[in-house]
């Protein structure tokens, strides 16, 4: 009986002592954590004592020393810093509010408006959205006047309208749908006029005995990839001068829902073969494809013809653009005319767009102005 009663007391003991050594160790990592008074001891703690019984009280003292870095000290790092280690800190809109204050960048100032519409900050935030747009329209109107004659004045109107309608709806981002329409032709279906002319043109040069069908080395399924790749060149030439960010430009898909005021631009697009007209008859411009400066076959080029129309339909403005884009003369380093004619559609595209761009006076970064 006694050694039972007294191998209780033996545990009961150890016991005590492993609770009161873990007791201990964690009153002494939070001591360390809240003496030392550095955000990273404190993470220490709460890594090693995820639920500990000082947890609360370290994530308030963490929570005023990240909000006194930010008062100190407002810099991106501290701001992230602080959304980081105090998610739902009570303090959290003061903070946000501060980064509006301190930031240029329209994407924090557009966050903050909309998730807190009934802050006593929301004037003084919108008032900052205001005085960023501000900024905007002067670096548009400092890229037109560098632009000097290059630009369309009625194109440039037109641009004007466009930002100061972004600017009353707080619109940044514009999409782009595309229209295509692919009516190409091979060499056998031009008529006997035209390609008797086509071989005083080129016939001298090298047998028409080799020419590769474009029908079949032309392959529609690029145009998917390269439609996206214009768009994000859209966004480079039409809004490269302003900040970053402070506009976007997408491609409409199945999955786009449109909004009675979001803009919409629709690039219809015709792809053909490139002709030359000769008294009346059009006959194949023809490409020389060689390999090592080795002549291999004959080639017909294509171009496209671009229809650019953009309707602010609230308003009641609208803008077209028709233009024949060029593929170029030279077209290298190709694996196949597969990718030539794949470059060959690129270089249209890119060929209309820049037009587009000096049209509207977007030629250049202010700084880079001669």
């Amino acid at each position: 009986m006694q050694n039972k009663r007294r191998n209780v007391i033996i545990g009961i003991l150890i016991g005590s002592i492993f609770f009161y050594s873990f007791y201990l160790k964690e009153r002494l990592a939070f001591n360390k954590a809240k003496e030392s008074k550095t955000l990273t001891s404190m993470q220490s703690y709460f890594l090693d004592y995820p639920s500990g019984r000082y947890v609360k009280e370290l994530e308030i003292i963490e929570e005023k020393m990240a909000f006194d870095n930010v008062i100190k000290n407002p810099t991106e790092f501290n701001f992230r810093q602080y959304y980081n280690l105090c998610d739902g800190g009570r303090r959290m809109e003061y903070v946000r509010f501060e980064e509006v204050k301190q930031s240029s960048n329209v994407a924090i100032v557009r966050s903050f408006i909309t998730e807190y519409p009934t802050s006593k900050y929301l004037a003084q935030s919108k008032q900052k959205l205001n005085d960023l747009w501000t900024a905007e329209f002067t670096i548009y109107e400092t890229s037109v006047k560098n632009a000097g004659q290059k630009v369309d004045m009625k194109s440039v109107v037109f641009f004007r309208d466009l930002l100061n309608y972004m600017r009353s709806k707080d619109l940044s981002t514009i999409y782009i749908d595309f229209d295509r329409k692919i009516e190409l032709k091979d060499y056998y279906e031009y008529s006997a006029k035209a390609k008797e002319i086509a071989m005083l043109a080129y016939g001298e040069q090298h047998s028409f005995e080799y020419l590769l069908s474009l029908k079949t080395n032309f392959s529609e399924g690029n145009l998917d990839l390269l439609e996206e790749e214009v768009v994000q060149e859209m966004k480079s030439v039409l809004f490269g001068i302003f900040s970053n960010d402070f506009f976007g430009i997408e491609m409409v898909n199945e999955n786009t829902k449109l909004g009675p005021n979001d803009l919409v631009i629709l690039i219809s697009y015709n792809i053909e073969n490139q002709e030359d007209n000769y008294q009346g008859t059009k006959y194949p411009n023809l490409w020389e494809y060689t390999e090592n400066h080795i002549f291999k076959n004959w080639v017909i080029g294509i171009d496209a013809n671009f229809n650019f129309a953009f309707n602010i339909r609230n308003i009641n403005k609208s803008y077209q653009f028709k233009y024949k884009g060029s593929p170029g003369d030279n077209v290298q380093g190709i694996a196949d005319m597969g990718e030539g004619y794949r470059i060959m559609v690129r270089n249209t595209f890119s060929d209309f767009i820049k037009n587009i761009s000096r049209n509207f006076g977007l030629t250049q970064k202010p700084e880079e102005a001669e």
